[in-house]
């Protein structure tokens, strides 16, 4: 008997762990979230886009957002560096009896200051971008092991939610019978396939992770064409230059798996390759796995009140995207339109509170 367990950022939160991309860029600029507290042989491209960036706008912070922003917006609009070069024709004419107008903005100032040329390409202040965002993701990763040194209970907390997620909605009786893998979307390792006491057969870091000093950000790369600029900013792409963990041979789902839990993933469309994979490798549509999303109760930041409703309405708003989604890549379209009904149904789409499995955890967590 096998489960497939699915942490996000929110996981690490639940154990203490101040690993939002917020708290990273408010510890960067000494809680200011100004450029200005950065000393300026130390800026990223990245923080120059963070700079033009409104607080209370949905991509700040937002790191993948703002990535496919950039240099990849999906519905053919263009990205704002499209923009930004359409509007001058740099990208066409940068050569030539009369030189295109530069580009009345910020990055493109501090791009061409840091490689000296008065004019710069769309393609190289594409490189430039990248290269940047490599930096920058070491930058985040030294941030994260520090926040995972100074925790001196957050392996205690992740071993504790884990066991919630693990016995969760599985008889008391059966719950020794589960193996477990999991995907880890997260940078951090508290969770390893050598812990057979705890049931994990696997355990993959998909993005990375500390231990291996090798983490990534980047976007979805399902609409993105092979041939587009915006590619070597994908995951897939991105992925490929990981070092692949020994557990990989070991299996994370298949279509005997019986159940697939979801805790602290935002459900972004930046992994939604990621998901359609998963579903298609258990057949959900057809096949008996059962969806578990949980999800924990957070309260208000202005009135420290916990709107329990409110929780689980944007969690049901996620969950629809994300299967509207994936339905919408079935081949049957009539599956597609009626999957989410379909798992309601046959009692196969369930959405939990994490805390209420944790209130009942025996003494003793581990199984062997």
């Amino acid at each position: 008997m096998h489960q497939l367990i699915i942490l996000g950022n929110g996981f690490d939160l639940a154990c203490g762990l101040k690993s939002k991309f917020s708290d990273f860029y408010s510890n960067r600029t000494n809680g200011t979230n100004s450029i200005e507290s950065i000393p300026e042989d130390k800026r990223n491209a990245w923080d120059v886009v963070l700079s033009e960036i409104r607080e209370n706008d949905p991509l700040w912070c937002n790191i993948e957002s703002l990535i496919s922003a950039y240099v990849f917006q999906e519905g053919g609009s263009g990205s704002i560096l499209d923009s930004m070069y359409g509007l001058t024709g740099l990208a066409i004419n940068i050569s030539g009896p009369n030189p295109p107008l530069r580009p009345k903005d910020v990055l493109y100032e501090f791009v061409s200051t840091r490689l000296g040329k008065e004019y710069v390409s769309q393609k190289e202040l594409t490189n430039f971008l990248l290269t940047s965002l490599k930096n920058f993701e070491h930058i985040f990763a030294r941030y994260l092991e520090e926040q995972v040194d100074n925790n001196k209970i957050y392996r205690e907390k992740a071993v504790e939610y884990y066991a919630a997620i693990r016995n969760a909605c599985i008889d008391k009786a059966q719950q020794k019978n589960y193996e477990t893998s999991i995907l880890n979307f997260n940078y951090t390792t508290p969770l390893k396939s050598e812990d057979q006491q705890l049931g994990i057969v696997a355990a993959r870091n998909i993005h990375g992770s500390l231990d291996r000093t090798d983490t990534i950000f980047g976007i979805d790369g399902k609409d993105v064409a092979e041939d587009h600029p915006a590619l070597p900013f994908t995951k897939t792409y991105r992925l490929m230059s990981l070092v692949p963990y020994e557990s990989e041979t070991a299996k994370l789902c298949d279509s005997d798996t019986g159940f697939i839990k979801i805790f602290g993933h935002s459900l972004s469309r930046a992994d939604y390759s990621y998901f359609q994979s998963i579903f298609d490798t258990v057949n959900l549509y057809g096949g008996v796995t059962k969806l578990v999303f949980l999800y924990k109760k957070y309260p208000n930041k202005s009135d420290k009140t916990v709107d329990e409703k409110a929780i689980r309405e944007d969690l049901y708003s996620r969950i629809s995207h994300l299967l509207y989604e994936y339905g919408s890549t079935l081949d049957n379209k009539d599956h597609g339109k009626n999957l989410m009904h379909k798992l309601l149904l046959e009692q196969r789409l369930l959405i939990k509170d994490v805390d209420e499995n944790i209130s009942v955890l025996p003494s003793n967590i581990y199984l062997l």
